[in-house]
């Protein structure tokens, strides 16, 4: 039996024996469908609203998550990248090095000879029996006293000897090359600069025992790569020091030594030392053995130690690292293995990111440290937006559902009171149409089924007379519809070209005082816009300030400087506090306009930020006198150029930014050469040289005319030739360093009938540079004999001290070796011990 014709006789029996009108009963039955739909309603709003509030959060996290892990692997995958292209820098010129020597030993049978340096003359053998050279030369050279001349070495001697021809320039060149040296098979070394190495090495070095030299030799290295050893602190105070060496072949392919140089890692801890990562994030680099190679004083504060505890070259373990988890030595233990990833470590009581980069070249690991709040902090902030919505939309509904149960009160007694009328009305309608008049109409507007049944009438009607006209209309639309889509889509095109164009205008300049004005002209001309103007967040971030500007009022403020505080003041202000553009098609009706009377015909404004590497640096302001001037296209242009001012504008400031701290570099060096210079003569007792044809002799008193004073001045060239002056020709050329004059070279002509030709004035000048080449090796060659002769007494009368057991050999000893080492000066050690005292002399 069917339930439903069951269900509904049963409500027809209990509404027909309830003592009300049709009118009260249609009016209660309304009353209580409306509660149930409208309760129902509100608990699925409710309920729905919390489920996507944990859902939007959950996946509001997850996303945010994967942004930052993403961005963070970007970043070190672009900082590796960066590192690794300083160590491949270093491997071409070690390259170069090798394929230098390379190309002088395959022509060892024309350069052997001994017409640019002969070793049969130029070598000695000093007390010890090993072999050296003069320490004025460029290159020392070192033999072991085990071995003796022979052809074969005196050949290849006189071929890499010539070698010094190249590497000064590029130890000039890289400042991070200390120096630059060969060691060959039969155990002899040159090395680049002069140090003296005979002096410093025992008499028996054997070159071929050295690291750097075993690790690129072809049982070693059979490939012929480029070796690294690994990192050691220099004795010579250069900081942190690697070696790289490539093994050397002559032309038929035999094996002839190794060549390699010393670079200083200072660049490298700077360039790790400047990667920042969020507000507090840094990086640190370690070798493959886990040695310390760079680390900013923030990651010794994170892991609880200090730089005398963990200096630089030691290896991270446990020993020096007691506060980090254990988690943190697995991590390093995937460095070393040259992988790449990302995890999470707690690290003073915070979690952390931790991303690992490998730096192929030389299979260093790149470490960065943030804290995961930092990279989710837009999370932290979205969510709590999320669950305010979510609080206003709950809030929102009941209103409304209080509302609406209201108005369907009022419509119930509305609907009662007027349903009998239309039964009547629709009656005599339905006559008439059924008598063939197509024009009558009901006009029930009721939505009952009456109100169906009536519109039902009047819609068949009206779909008969108004079918043609509705065609017809309809086909006019869509072709003026096509129409209006055509001329859009090209418009569109226009204003995309126009970008590109200004695009490609303003790339082309890079200072930023002649940048800006020049896009407030291109967009103001290309857009036809009224007012233009850039703003520029200033350093404290507490005001934008007004850079430039194409209209009359814009250029009167920037002659007042005009500025806004941001976040405070204006359109522009708002924007370049949230980051996010702001438009007003109707000035007057914007909460945050700013009534500007330099502007007092504005009447619509766009404000977009110029958004650089995830900071606003500024603000572009468009104005019209237009209202509503602004269409979707000409946002969305606008933003696209936004974009790419911001993009033009941060590399013009980075390109001013490099060119100052090259020209703060340039000066600091030539400070410091300066005063090297100055130390060098105060302290020296040779003011010059005086040289004729026949001899010469050290000047006593320094020259002074006008020609050295003119030269000295100007720091330039001064010639005089005969026919000017009468007497023999002169020519006075300064010996400059680095554009510092430290000297200078007196010329006269034997006769005076001499004249100074070009070439005779560029070879003077030559040779001038080259003076002041070798000057400067020569005076960095005895700071450095200085310091090492002061090390090596100290060490020996530390060695000699160190030998006695007896208190009064000792004292007896350290006043004797003073006394040695301080010629004419009196020596007294004084101990003083329960009030007693007693010297030694």
């Amino acid at each position: 039996m069917n339930k439903k014709p069951i269900f509904n006789l049963r409500i027809r029996h209990w509404l027909e024996s309830l003592p009300l009108s049709l009118r009260a009963k249609l009016i209660s039955g309304n009353l209580l469908i409306v509660f149930i739909a409208l309760a129902s309603m509100g608990y699925y709003v409710y309920f729905r609203a919390q489920e996507a509030n944990t859902y939007l959060s959950s996946e509001l996290d997850k996303n945010v998550r994967q942004k930052a892990e993403a961005q963070l692997l970007s970043l070190s995958g672009e900082h590796a990248t960066e590192l690794n292209h300083f160590f491949n820098s270093i491997s071409t010129e070690i390259a170069k090095l090798g394929t230098t020597t390379h190309n002088l030993l395959s022509q060892e049978s024309m350069l052997g000879g001994g017409a640019y340096w002969d070793s049969v003359q130029s070598l000695f053998r000093l007390t010890n029996q090993s072999w050296d050279n003069a320490n004025t030369e460029i290159a020392s050279v070192f033999i072991p006293a085990s071995l003796e001349l022979n052809e074969s070495l005196i050949s290849e001697l006189n071929t890499l000897k010539q070698m010094e021809l190249y590497i000064p320039p590029a130890l000039a060149a890289n400042p991070d090359i200390i120096a630059f040296y060969f060691g060959g098979v039969s155990k002899e070394t040159i090395y680049f600069p002069n140090i003296d190495l005979a002096g410093l090495v025992p008499p028996d070095f054997d070159v071929t025992t050295r690291p750097w030299y075993v690790i690129a030799s072809p049982e070693r290295n059979p490939m012929s790569r480029v070796a690294w050893s690994a990192p050691y602190l220099d004795a010579a105070l250069h900081g942190l020091v690697v070696t790289s060496s490539v093994p050397v072949y002559d032309s038929v392919g035999s094996f002839r030594g190794v060549a390699a140089m010393d670079i200083q890692l200072n660049h490298l801890a700077d360039l790790v030392s400047k990667i920042r990562i969020g507000n507090t994030g840094y990086a640190f680099i370690a070798d493959r053995d886990n040695r310390l190679i760079a680390m900013p004083q923030a990651a010794y504060n994170d892991f609880g130690t200090t730089e005398e505890n963990l200096p630089l070259g030691e290896v991270i373990d446990r020993t020096k690292l007691v506060n980090v988890p254990p988690e943190f030595f697995e991590i390093l233990t995937r460095v070393s293995s040259a992988e790449d990833g990302l995890t999470t470590l707690t690290l003073q009581n915070e979690e952390r990111y931790i991303v690992y980069q490998s730096i192929p070249e030389v299979r260093y690991g790149l470490v960065l440290i943030v804290p995961t709040r930092e990279m989710l902090a837009e999370a932290i902030i979205a969510r709590e937006q999320v669950t305010q919505v979510t609080r206003n939309a709950i809030l929102v509904s009941i209103i409304l559902v209080a509302g609406l149960l209201i108005a369907s009160s009022l419509a119930a007694f509305a609907m009662g009171n007027a349903l009998t009328d239309p039964l009547s009305h629709l009656t005599r309608t339905a006559e008439e149409i059924t008598a063939g008049n197509l024009n009558a109409s009901a006009f029930i507007q009721s939505r009952d089924e009456i109100g169906a049944l009536s519109r039902s009438f009047d819609g068949m009607t009206l779909k008969l007379r108004d079918m043609i006209s509705f065609l017809e209309q309809r086909i006019a639309e869509r072709t003026a519809d096509l129409e209006s889509a055509r001329q859009q889509s090209e418009k569109r095109a226009q204003n995309l070209q126009t970008v590109g164009e200004i695009s490609s205008v303003i790339t082309g300049e890079q200072k930023i005082e002649n940048l800006l004005p020049l896009i407030t002209r291109l967009v103001s001309e290309k857009f036809n816009f009224d007012h233009v103007g850039i703003f520029l967040v200033d350093e404290t971030g507490r005001y934008a300030v007004l850079q430039a500007s194409n209209s009359e009022g814009g250029r009167r403020m920037l002659a007042r400087g005009h500025k806004l505080e941001v976040g405070v003041i204006g359109i522009v202000g708002f924007v370049a506090k949230s980051g996010l553009p702001r438009i007003a098609l109707d000035v007057g009706d914007d909460a945050v306009f700013f009534n500007n009377p330099d502007l007092p015909r504005t009447r619509s404004e766009i404000a977009l930020p110029l958004n650089a590497r995830g900071q606003t640096i500024g603000v572009l302001d468009v104005q019209s006198q237009i209202q509503g001037a602004f269409t979707e296209d000409d946002i969305n242009n606008l933003n696209i150029l936004a974009d790419q001012i911001a993009s033009v504008i941060e590399n013009a400031r980075l390109f001013g930014q490099t060119q100052q701290t090259y020209a703060e570099l340039q000066s600091l060096y030539g400070q410091f050469m300066r005063q090297g210079w100055q130390t060098f003569q105060d302290e020296g007792t040779v003011i010059g040289y005086h040289q004729e044809l026949v001899s010469g002799k050290k000047l006593q008193t320094p020259l002074d005319t006008d020609e050295i004073r003119l030269a000295k001045q100007q720091g330039k060239l001064v010639h005089q030739n005969p026919e000017s002056s009468g007497e023999p020709a002169s020519l006075v050329v300064p010996v400059k360093l680095r554009g510092q004059v430290i000297g200078v070279i007196s010329i006269k002509a034997p006769s005076s009938d001499r004249a100074w030709s070009p070439d005779e004035l560029a070879l003077s000048e030559a040779v001038s540079d080259r003076l002041a080449l070798a000057l400067e090796n020569a005076r960095l060659i005895q700071d450095s004999q200085v310091r090492a002769a002061k090390e090596q007494a100290i060490g020996e009368i530390t060695t000699k001290i160190g030998a006695s057991i007896n208190m009064r050999n000792v004292i007896q000893t350290a006043v004797e070796e003073l006394g040695r080492a301080l010629p004419g000066s009196e020596v007294e050690i004084d101990f003083k011990s329960n009030g007693q005292s007693a010297d030694d002399n």
